[in-house]
């Protein structure tokens, strides 16, 4: 029985990796690829696909047919019933585990404190982590994804910070971290555009804090996901592989600026890497597994100059004739919305006046889900101001808490998400070459997972096991 770190590298896919190992061939990656059982894996997932629903397909051996998660912060109560990911199975057969940052984490469960650790997603809507200490850091980790979502703010939030910082040591945030903020603060300063750059540090930080936990509990089995190179792909593809365009729309300028954002995000990663890889090596009993639970490729090389966001959902809300009272604002990220209302006749109501919206000619769209969850998309593209109507008249956007936003780096998301991912495994006791294997459904890594601690894996989970993973 090996211990096994789930490194969830979001999103990423062979493309990337083979890029970034070709160029780099002194990068830790480089070093363990070739001597890394590989597969390519695909995700079952039908539709829209998007990480809050291919990350659960791994986690609990389901596809979203089954598990039918489709946005943040619905209620998972009774599916964490039915269909556990894999890291609750483990520690309720008394396998040592912590989580760190994997999606839908949130909330803290209820024996929280029998995990070695536990610090959920980037995205929940409360800070509590166990160990408690660890608290700090999730404030301010909140506070990082709220101000941030589509741009960069270039602020932040000072209350969190201050308690931060006077908890960095105990925490586990490094030096060289505090000296790679400061250097990323000046950096910024003589050239405004870098602030782009600092959607890596959240995960930076975050590393830190996995990494003292990691090396002080050494838990069978545990997990650290990261989406920053993920935000930079969809933003700055075309920036790194303008080949893989048959029309190219943006400019020299922008591609010339951008060009090394991936590498950038790529090089953050690959310094986790270093870390793992020397824990690992000095823990031979541990099998280090990177994974993304989809991929992402090239869409359109195109300007974008603005998005429909609701900087203010709550006045969004209100002036549609809802008062606070009527639901409650869950975590989503910009341009998602969503809420959970306390009477479905007052959600239903609220569907059909979405409804005579008319952005451009098109729609709000909104989905729903049992315990009153609504979600609601917005994010319509280059819009002017007397582009939205309600109720056939032009509304002023800024009396609705919505917001014409200006697009930091004037790019449409250039790459989005394809089914295939990367399933990457780290052996140190094994380190036979073999060669790369495509078509690995993603619903094999948790059955795969629990077969290696001893764990039979569910009955609707598949049978054909990964033994890369599943034998020691």
């Amino acid at each position: 029985m090996a211990k096994i770190i789930l490194f969830e590298l979001n999103e990423v896919p062979f493309k990337v990796i083979d890029y970034f190992v070709r160029k780099y061939p002194n990068s830790t990656l480089a070093q363990i690829l070739p001597i890394s059982k590989q597969f390519e894996t695909v995700t079952d997932d039908q539709g829209h696909l998007h990480p809050w629903s291919t990350w659960p397909t791994l986690h609990r051996g389901v596809d979203n047919s089954v598990h039918k998660i489709k946005d943040f912060g619905e209620d998972l109560s009774e599916l964490n019933k039915k269909y556990p990911p894999v890291w609750q199975i483990l520690q309720e057969n008394s396998i040592k585990t912590g989580v760190c940052g994997s999606l839908h984490s949130y909330p803290l469960p209820t024996n929280a404190k029998e995990y070695d650790f536990y610090i959920p997603d980037p995205f929940a809507w409360g800070s509590e982590t166990h160990p408690k200490e660890i608290q700090p850091f999730q404030e301010f980790n909140l506070a990082m994804v709220k101000g941030s979502a589509r741009n960069v703010n270039s602020g932040f939030d000072k209350k969190a910070a201050l308690k931060l910082g006077t908890n960095l040591s105990t925490i586990g945030v490094r030096a060289k971290t505090v000296s790679a903020i400061a250097k990323q603060l000046v950096d910024e300063k003589l050239s405004s555009w870098k602030v782009v750059r600092r959607r890596s540090f959240q995960s930076i930080m975050a590393f830190d804090v996995f990494l003292k936990q990691l090396k002080k509990h050494k838990p069978q089995f545990s997990t650290f996901f990261s989406n920053h190179v993920a935000a930079t792909m969809h933003r700055y593809w075309a920036a790194t592989f303008p080949e893989d365009y048959e029309e190219y729309l943006l400019s020299d300028e922008w591609k010339n600026r951008y060009s090394k954002e991936i590498d950038y995000a790529m090089h953050k990663f690959d310094g986790f890497l270093s870390d793992v890889v020397d824990f690992v090596k000095s823990n031979p009993e541990y099998k280090l597994i990177i994974a993304s639970s989809m991929g992402q490729e090239s869409t359109l090389a195109m300007e974008q100059k603005s998005e429909l966001l609701a900087k203010n959902f709550d006045l969004f809300l209100n002036k549609l004739g809802f008062t606070n009272e009527d639901y409650s604002i869950l975590p989503a990220m910009h341009p998602q919305y969503n809420a959970s209302f306390k009477n479905d006749s007052k959600r239903s109501e609220l569907i059909e006046i979405l409804k005579q919206f008319d952005i451009k000619g098109d729609k709000i769209e909104s989905r729903i889900k049992e315990n009153g969850f609504i979600s609601i998309d917005l994010g319509h593209r280059n819009l002017e101001e007397n582009d939205v109507k309600f109720k056939e008249e032009i509304i002023n956007l800024k009396d609705y808490g919505l917001v014409n936003e200006p697009i930091q780096d004037e790019a449409s998301g250039t790459a989005y998400h394809i089914p295939q991912g990367i399933l990457i495994v780290f052996d140190p006791t094994n380190r036979d070459k073999a060669e790369r294997v495509a078509g690995v459904n993603s619903k094999r890594i948790a059955p795969s997972i629990l077969a290696n601690f001893g764990v039979k894996p569910a009955d609707y989970m598949q049978t054909n096991l990964i033994d890369a993973i599943a034998k020691s």
